[in-house]
């Protein structure tokens, strides 16, 4: 079969940074590993200024038997038309779509008569029987996790478990993405541009922070360290990239794998760089894992506090220890590892007094930089089904979900005063490090030009630059 994977876009010029394509590049691997006769392509449309001219094109040129589409919620438009454009093109292309929002918003998905299959969960396994399936033809079989259109209705089959020997897993199919043009791209935590490859090491986290998704399931699922080295052996081999980044939900869950894995790294033959921009729990961070995870050429670790109030951590469920993560950033500090701060204002109950605690937890720390999110309710997690209506829901853009846009307001301050404490926490938080910031300047790996252009957002809120100069 002619299979054309679509890595959706959402449009949003306020979030400049993407990444690769994992879940399509994982699902071309594995398909591979089973059947080698597939022909193949990924079109990632976010890395595209007119991506739509693109695919119509592409489909024009060269049709495909499946366009298989992975979306995020705030990519849920983009979604949409990446089914109409196709059927258009051709009413015979099958259209599968997969990834966090089918998961999340079932219903909006199957709304689409454009939309003949739906993957939710983890696809690997799922997505190799739906091609086998359609080349096939004939009868739909009931698949686990899948959901087929048959005369307008969608018929489910079984929840699809989750992946248990993730080492099995082949390595992502990293031939279909050009890594040069990923290179060009803003990263994640405003790391400096460059060739880069990304690495999960595990799936899945046990906790149960209220705001945080489920794609993953709540069953803790590591790849061994020899697995994981081995990967990196290959990036470091095949594509002499020495630059990493770990986009794990809880990599140092079990502290010995992940010792073991940056041990593993300290032996391999040359120096490269690793990242943590997705963030670490940094409460299960000890003195000897961050020492060994400077040792193996951490430079940039994000840890993930969200408040500093001990009412909001039992609120969400995620119940840190912020005197532990505050030691365990100064670790971190001392180790010559440039620390980035993730938190949230703007919980459901949160007072304007219980922010500031936030902002002053976050400058009395050592950490070097810092970013403050507006809390946004995610569909298909439990913040969704605690704060957000079905009439609500009904009228949601989902082009604006995300945690810059301040889309939405759950706390006990106004709209307006919540992003005015949002400005506080940066000018604050700024004006005390910036002679930190100063002093470090030579082991800094920071984007400047997405940093300047975070800048001029914050400016532009605060009205002091007008629209015709942003356009």
């Amino acid at each position: 079969m002619r299979i054309l994977m679509v890595k959706c876009s959402s449009f949003n010029r306020e979030v400049p940074q993407i990444s690769y394509p994992l879940g399509l590049m994982y699902l071309a691997s594995y398909l591979r590993s089973l059947e080698k006769s597939h022909e193949i392509e990924l079109l990632d449309l976010r890395c595209h200024p007119e991506p739509f001219t693109l695919l119509k094109q592409r489909l024009s040129s060269s049709p495909a038997d499946m366009v298989a589409v992975s979306a995020l919620t705030c990519e849920a438009a983009s979604m949409h038309r990446v089914a109409a454009e196709t059927k258009a093109s051709d009413r015979r292309t099958a259209v599968v779509v997969g990834g966090p929002h089918i998961s999340a918003c079932t219903a909006d998905v199957i709304a689409d008569g454009n939309i003949d299959v739906l993957v939710t969960g983890e696809g690997e396994e799922s997505f190799a029987a739906v091609v086998r399936a359609v080349e096939g033809g004939g009868d739909r079989p009931e698949i686990p996790g899948v959901g087929w259109r048959t005369d307008g209705q969608v018929a489910w089959g079984p929840p699809r478990q989750a992946v248990s020997d993730v080492d099995a897993l082949p390595f992502p199919a990293w031939d279909l993405v050009d890594i040069n043009l990923y290179a060009r791209r803003g990263r994640a935590g405003n790391l400096k541009r460059g060739r880069f490859l990304p690495l999960f090491t595990s799936r899945g986290c046990p906790y149960q922070c209220f705001y945080c998704h489920n794609l993953f399931g709540k069953q803790f699922r590591p790849r061994s360290a020899e697995n994981v080295v081995e990967e990196a052996r290959e990036i470091v081999g095949r594509f002499g990239i020495r630059d990493i980044e770990v986009y794990d939900d809880i990599f140092n869950l079990d502290l010995p794998r992940a010792k073991a894995i940056c041990e593993g790294l300290c032996r391999m033959d040359g120096s490269f760089q690793l990242a943590f921009p997705n963030g670490v729990r940094a409460d299960r961070l000890d003195r000897e894992l961050v020492s060994l995870m400077a040792d193996a050429g951490t430079t940039n670790l994000a840890v993930a506090v969200e408040t500093a109030s001990s009412r909001l951590q039992k609120l969400i469920h995620k119940h840190l220890d912020i005197e532990r993560v505050r030691e365990a950033i100064t670790w971190a500090d001392a180790d010559g590892i440039v620390t980035n701060g993730y938190f949230m204002l703007g919980f459901p109950t949160e007072t304007a007094e219980e922010m500031e605690a936030t902002i002053s937890y976050a400058v009395a720390t050592d950490l070097f930089f810092a970013s403050f999110f507006i809390v946004t309710p995610y569909p298909g997690t439990p913040l969704w089904d605690e704060t957000v209506g079905p009439e609500e829901s009904a009228t949601l853009d989902f082009g604006k979900y995300n945690y810059l846009s301040g889309y939405f307001n759950l706390s006990a301050v106004s709209g307006e005063e919540l992003r005015r404490l949002q400005r506080r926490a940066y000018r604050r938080f700024y004006a005390a490090k910036a002679p930190k910031i100063l002093m470090g300047m030579p082991r800094l790996r920071i984007d400047w030009s997405n940093a300047a252009w975070l800048w001029f957002r914050r400016m532009r809120d605060k009205g002091r630059l007008s629209s015709s100069v942003e356009s």
